[in-house]
C-alpha cells in the first residue's frame, strides 16, 4: 500500500478547477498520469489543466482516443496522450512516446495504468472514479511533489477537502487489459 491524498469533487466544475490549479503548479518536464473508468472525468481534468497552463480558449481540448495524442500551445506546451487503444509499450514507443513525454512541456497521459512502465518516476498519478455525490480523486505524488494536497477545492457537505488514504497505486496493480 502507498499513502495518497483523496478528495471528493462535487461536479465537473470542481474537476476542471483541480486541473486548472494543478496546471498552474506544473513545471517543464512534468508528467501527469491519469487513470479511472470511462466517464470518470479524465478529459474534464485535462480541460482545466489546459486552462491552468494558459492554453488559448480558442483551442478545443478533447480526448485523443482516436488521434492517440493532441498538442496544445500554452505557458508550457501540453502533450495530451491517450493509451486506451495502444496495445503495447513497443507500439507506444513507435508513436514517439518516450522521446516526448517528460522531456519538454507537460505530458498528460489518460489510461496511464494500462502501460505504467512507460511513465517516468517523477509522474504525478491521479485516479478519478465515480462517487455517489460526484467523483472521487486520489493522487500519488512523486518525490518532488507539486503540492496537490494544498489545492483548495469546493467540498461536498461533510467532506474534508483532502485526506490521506492507504491505497495500492495504479502502477502496482495488474494491467487493466
Amino acid at each position: 500500500m502507498s499513502v495518497a491524498q483523496t478528495a471528493l469533487l462535487v461536479d465537473d466544475g470542481a474537476t476542471r478547477l483541480l486541473g486548472e490549479r494543478v496546471g498552474r503548479l506544473c513545471r517543464d518536464g512534468d508528467v501527469i498520469a491519469l487513470c479511472g473508468p470511462l466517464g470518470a472525468g479524465k478529459t474534464t481534468f485535462v480541460q482545466g489543466l489546459a486552462k491552468g497552463l494558459d492554453v488559448p480558449r480558442s483551442v478545443a481540448v478533447r480526448s485523443p482516443t482516436f488521434a492517440l495524442a493532441n498538442e496544445y500551445p500554452g505557458r508550457l506546451a501540453v502533450l495530451h496522450i491517450d493509451l486506451y487503444r495502444v496495445a503495447s509499450e513497443a507500439e507506444a514507443e513507435d508513436l514517439g512516446f518516450g522521446d516526448r513525454a517528460g522531456v519538454v512541456g507537460v505530458a498528460v497521459v489518460e489510461w496511464a495504468d494500462r502501460l505504467p512502465d512507460l511513465l517516468p518516476g517523477h509522474a504525478l498519478w491521479i485516479e478519478l472514479d465515480h462517487a455517489e455525490l460526484g467523483r472521487r480523486v486520489i493522487a500519488w505524488e512523486p518525490d518532488e511533489p507539486l503540492g496537490i494536497a494544498g489545492i483548495e477545492l469546493p467540498a461536498a457537505a461533510g467532506e474534508e477537502r483532502w485526506s490521506e488514504i492507504d491505497r495500492t497505486p495504479p502502477w502496482e496493480r495488474s494491467s487493466s487489459r
